[in-house]
């Protein structure tokens, strides 16, 4: 005879994953509504409507709205609820300000002790490189794909300082938007050298040099900030 206890234990622990993996779908369900533009910004969403796009419960959608507003994706208004907030050319400038200086300082952290970076951090990082200037931008179908390696490759940079407060900071910030619309965009003209840029932009952070780790991440990022501007809607 089974033990009601272990039966018990199973049903708890089967009902704890299916609800994570709930909060996971609801997760990315919205924020692929997000970078999409398949919600309206600036207005209040309802709970109920994004559970039923994102076909789960309004349990899971809260859990997923916490992990977005983390993430700026969406911002909390105490007593009115959840809403997008609208990307204008300033906020724009100001993320990217504070983008450049978490990235740039992680650069310069990454020259300076690249005794610490290991033979397979080294080749991640090249190789993540590699696959962001190798994707073809003949159709815009490839830019989700481009956002993907595009964001791996800038946080995991990041994540090879070891410290944990750039890379909270990294997140909070509302990265992901901005990625993601400049592939969308700027990334599709392939301009200025592109077939070489995120590799020359690595080589010069692991080349041990801090000065010239941070001047290839300033260039880069300004580099994305002008196009970016250039092309805003």
């Amino acid at each position: 005879m089974v033990d009601i206890f272990v039966i018990t234990v199973i049903i708890v622990i089967t009902m704890k994953n299916d609800l994570l993996l709930s909060n996971d779908k609801a997760y990315k369900r919205l924020q692929q509504a997000i970078l999409e533009n398949e919600l309206p910004k600036g207005k209040f969403l309802s709970q109920r409507m994004l559970a039923k796009m994102a076909d789960t419960s309004v349990v899971s959608v809260r859990e997923a709205l916490k992990k977005l507003e983390y993430e700026g994706l969406i911002e909390s208004i105490p007593r009115w609820g959840v809403r997008i907030p609208i990307v204008t050319k300033k906020s724009l400038k100001e993320s990217y300000i504070m983008r450049e200086a978490i990235e740039v300082m992680a650069a310069y952290l990454i020259s300076k002790s690249i005794t610490s970076i290991t033979k397979e951090k080294a080749a991640i990082i090249r190789d993540l490189a590699k696959q962001c200037d190798s994707i073809p931008s003949v159709d815009k179908k490839y830019a989700s794909q481009f956002y993907e390696k595009h964001m791996e490759l800038h946080r995991f940079l990041i994540e090879c300082t070891n410290n944990s407060i750039l890379l909270k900071e990294f997140d909070r910030l509302n990265v992901r938007q901005i990625l993601f619309q400049s592939a969308k965009v700027t990334w599709a003209k392939r301009i200025e050298n592109w077939e070489h840029w995120h590799r020359d932009l690595v080589e010069e952070i692991l080349s041990g040099d801090p000065q010239r780790a941070q001047e290839a991440m300033h260039r880069h990022i300004q580099h994305g900030l002008r196009y970016d501007l250039e092309n805003f809607e």
